[in-house]
């Protein structure tokens, strides 16, 4: 089942995490989330909707 999918694009939203947050809403309401990665445990801030991102230091990709 997993070899199915291997090296194919995940079907829902995601993107690539960043370092830093949007520093431009107002406190409190900002749309990102700050997640961990598995592979380095570097944060990622990411859209609060998304099911996946890579990660911005090591480019892994991480399943929320």
């Amino acid at each position: 089942m997993a070899d199915e999918k291997s090296g194919q694009k995940p079907d829902k939203e995601g993107g690539g995490g960043t370092e830093k947050g949007d520093e431009s809403e107002a406190g409190g309401r900002r749309r990102h989330m700050l997640y961990t990665c598995w592979k380095d445990g570097a944060g990622n801030y990411v859209h609060g909707n998304w099911s996946w991102f890579t990660c911005w230091r090591c480019g892994a990709l991480n399943y929320m």
